[in-house]
């Protein structure tokens, strides 16, 4: 019997995403896990200036309390006043997908192959109505080298951007 393909541990840093205040900005990782079981929690670590966290805190509590599937989020947990984390979620099915259950087989593979920074930037911007900055930059790390390195337009993440600002 060969041993089942694993996903490998990456982690996502996306610094400065949120307009206004360019030194806050979070990191994702993904655990090492076997694929088609289901998707672990995926820790955020999110890092900046105390007022800016402390506000960014109270809106990361609208995400956790929003009843969505097929993700969620925990609610927020603040280890400093400059450093908070939280994680993302799967809710797209209960057990392993298969080809005889393919209920929320679909959410299942999108949330595996979605990076969660994707919904995390979302909902921050439709949910808790925070603005993101114009480019939004993503490196992506696979043990201690940089496997990619994105700009994005905050248009390509969400159709409407945010209207608050963490700095006022």
């Amino acid at each position: 019997m060969e041993p089942s393909p694993h996903l490998a541990d990456i982690t996502i840093k996306v610094p400065g995403p949120f307009a206004g205040v360019s030194d806050l900005g979070f990191s994702a990782r993904y655990p090492r896990q076997p694929f088609l079981e289901p998707m672990r929690d995926v820790p955020l670590w999110i890092e900046g200036p105390a007022g800016p966290m402390r506000r960014l805190a109270t809106r990361l509590q609208m995400l956790a309390s929003q009843v969505q599937a097929p993700h969620g989020w925990t609610d927020p947990v603040m280890l400093t006043d400059e450093v908070a984390v939280m994680a993302f979620q799967d809710r797209s099915a209960a057990g392993p997908t298969t080809v005889a259950a393919p209920v929320g087989a679909l959410d299942y593979v999108l949330n595996l192959v979605r990076p969660v920074v994707f919904p995390f930037l979302h909902d921050c911007a439709e949910v808790a109505h925070l603005r993101l900055t114009e480019r939004i930059d993503l490196v992506v790390h696979q043990a201690d080298r940089a496997v990619a390195d994105l700009t994005l337009r905050w248009d390509q993440v969400v159709h409407a951007n945010g209207e608050d600002l963490l700095s006022a």
